[in-house]
């Protein structure tokens, strides 16, 4: 089972005396496997949401009511979207990482 884990890393400054690079007390910041999952589940509500954002826009403008059927569309595609962060967040292993992304269910949206 292979663990998911952060290791630190240091910018390098290149030191002109030794002409060589050197490690530095600055840390660099990547973005580990979860970061990345969690951002793609965010685009794929994003993508679906925006089909319908329309409604919400002509809502807050105009008070026309968001059919009903649309409501529940997007109600699910949220609830997935937060339940998938989530279980990504948690996810102890890569093996557990796999297994929440095969568990995306975005339904018809």
């Amino acid at each position: 089972m292979q663990k998911i884990k952060m290791a630190i890393k240091y910018m390098y400054k290149y030191n002109p005396e030794t002409e060589a690079m050197e490690d530095t007390e600055e840390k660099l910041v990547t973005q580990g496997l979860k970061s990345v999952k969690i951002a793609e589940v965010k685009h794929t509500a994003g993508t679906y949401l925006a089909q319908t954002d329309w409604y919400v826009t002509r809502k807050m403008e105009r008070e026309v009511a968001i059919p009903a059927d649309v409501v529940t569309k997007r109600a699910q595609v949220v609830a997935e979207s937060d339940r998938l962060e989530t279980a990504i967040a948690g996810a102890a292993d890569v093996e557990a990482l796999i297994d929440v992304m095969q568990s995306q269910k975005w339904g018809d949206a």
